[in-house]
């Protein structure tokens, strides 16, 4: 019940499970490159910091890759798409270079005449420079950016601003080269590269690449250092890597995040998923207050508060997984595109899993954000039992906060005709109507009935009361957890069975269950 300290390495990984997601990358990509990267380090002999710097610099390579995403797909079509087929390219090989994105033009023009398909690639050829060295400088302003607000030390804010830099000098976006071009920044691309090497040629194609790549994309020194052992570092990076490996690996002392620099760490979170597209910049902000307020106006407990205001914050995290260049289209998506997008809150959990301990709830939350009372949300269809109140609000502000953005596909809708869809969707049995109004109420709009309830009339510490005794905690046990006197939570008990109307922990244990307040734990089936 106290006041949260995750490690920093956690958020960490939320971060690198989205970049793998946004830039096409395999399962596990950034991590697996973490643990090849620090093998090296480790058979170098390096100091803590210096591997501290390669540990971090693995995790976060990509992290400022949504910048500019839609001034990608504008000109490039599906970004994810050109992303992956650029993974492990020597971008020094022009042709090899040119014929990736030839491939991304004739994808934009399908079915087009021999004689207009050739234009649009001459054309699109021509003007690549002007459009691709602006988004990459964005992509590296924007990773030292969100490294800053995580608390990282400014040299690997220096290293996130050489992503894309070569030992030859031929990268993007300063044309550095040799020993300009920070260590770790030539180790970790090095690894990345023979990692999704190996998954597109197999470790002799790999190797064979490496090899002739030395002294151009890669430091010969480092080639050679890899290549004498590079069976043994690259032993298991075909399977997953848990968290508790990526854990291990980071140098000590391990930085630990208190509740406000995790509050900032979520909000980093927010802004790298909603700076994708000009139409969601601030939805997620903006979802997170609705959100909060309407708990604070139902009495929720503070911890709730937060953590619907920390999935709220996070609840578009899966979307990453849909190029931007489907988002961004006029029409409607088609049953692929729409099978794809329904899965975000899977995908979205999956990230957060990474935080353990009260980020699990956080993760829970998101999973559930656009299921709804009656089952047909997605992508469980969880009814009624299985959300919390807190759920409950998600989805209204969620729901709300998106009806009064517009979108390519419909314009954005009226405060009042937002309200007036949800209050629909109550009549539907979809959404709660308490959550609901406290979610109007919160956003300004006129009450249609009575105030949302407390929960019956529960002040928020006999929420949490009533939540641990239908856990099957004792009263004793109970007021340990909340640090109050055990007479002090008998009180509390006597109290809420008053107000619920049972007289036994089993009835309210049962009441606790049909209003959703027992933590759930992730399903993962």
């Amino acid at each position: 019940m106290g006041a949260p300290t995750v490690r920093r390495a956690d958020f960490l990984m939320a971060l690198a499970y989205g970049t793998d997601l946004a830039t096409g990358h395999s399962r596990d990509f950034a991590l697996r490159s973490c643990v090849l990267a620090m093998r090296m380090a480790d058979a170098a002999r390096l100091d803590d910091s210096m591997r501290r710097a390669i540990y971090h610099q693995a995790l976060l390579r990509y992290i400022g890759c949504n910048a500019d995403s839609h001034l990608l797909a504008a000109a490039w079509g599906d970004e994810i798409a050109l992303r992956r087929e650029l993974q492990g390219l020597d971008f020094g090989d022009k042709a090899e270079f040119a014929a990736v994105f030839v491939r991304a033009i004739t994808r934009l023009w399908p079915g087009a005449a021999p004689a207009e398909l050739a234009e649009a690639v001459q054309r699109g050829l021509a003007q690549a420079p002007q459009v691709n060295v602006p988004i990459l400088s964005g992509h590296c302003e924007v990773a030292q950016r969100i490294a800053e607000r995580l608390g990282l030390p400014p040299e690997l804010r220096e290293s996130l601003g050489q992503i894309y830099e070569r030992w030859d000098g031929r990268g993007l976006p300063r044309g550095l080269s040799g020993e300009a071009v920070k260590f770790p920044v030539r180790l970790v691309t090095l690894a990345q590269d023979a990692i999704a090497l190996t998954e597109a040629h197999g470790f002799a194609g790999m190797t064979r690449m490496i090899t002739k790549r030395a002294g151009g994309a890669y430091e010969p020194e480092l080639v050679e250092r890899f290549l004498a052992d590079a069976e043994r570092f690259m032993a298991g990076l075909d399977e997953p890597v848990d968290r508790e490996a990526i854990l291990a690996l980071e140098p000590r002392p391990h930085a630990m995040l208190d509740e406000a620099a995790c509050e900032e760490a979520y909000l980093a979170i927010a802004d790298f998923i909603d700076m994708r597209m000009p139409f969601t910049f601030g939805h997620s902000r903006a979802v997170a207050s609705l959100a909060s307020d309407a708990a604070k106006r139902m009495g929720l407990p503070a911890a709730d508060i937060r953590d619907v205001r920390w999935a709220a914050y996070t609840h578009d995290l899966g979307e990453l997984t849909v190029s931007v260049a489907t988002w961004m289209r006029a029409g409607v998506l088609t049953e692929r595109e729409t099978d794809a997008a329904r899965l975000h809150p899977y995908h979205g959990e999956r990230a957060l899993t990474s935080l353990g301990g009260d980020g699990k709830l956080v993760a829970a939350l998101v999973q559930r954000h656009h299921e709804r009372l009656d089952g047909s949300g997605y992508h469980r269809n969880s009814r009624g039992p299985d959300l919390s109140p807190a759920a409950r609000i998600l989805a209204a502000a969620e729901a709300f906060q998106t009806a009064r953005e517009a979108r390519p596909h419909r314009p954005a809708s009226s405060d009042a005709t937002a309200a007036a869809k949800l209050r629909a969707a109550v009549k539907e049995g979809a959404l709660c109507p308490d959550a609901v109004e406290a979610v109007l109420a919160c956003a300004g709009q006129p009450a249609r009935r009575a105030s949302a309830e407390r929960l019956a009339g529960l002040t928020a510490r006999e929420i949490e009361v009533l939540r641990l005794i239908a856990g099957g905690d004792t009263t004793k046990e109970a007021a340990r957890k909340l640090d109050i006197a055990t007479k002090t939570a008998d009180n509390h008990i006597q109290s809420l069975y008053s107000k619920i109307g049972v007289t036994t922990r089993a009835g309210a244990a049962l009441y606790a269950l049909e209003r959703g307040l027992v933590q759930h734990e992730i399903a993962t089936a």
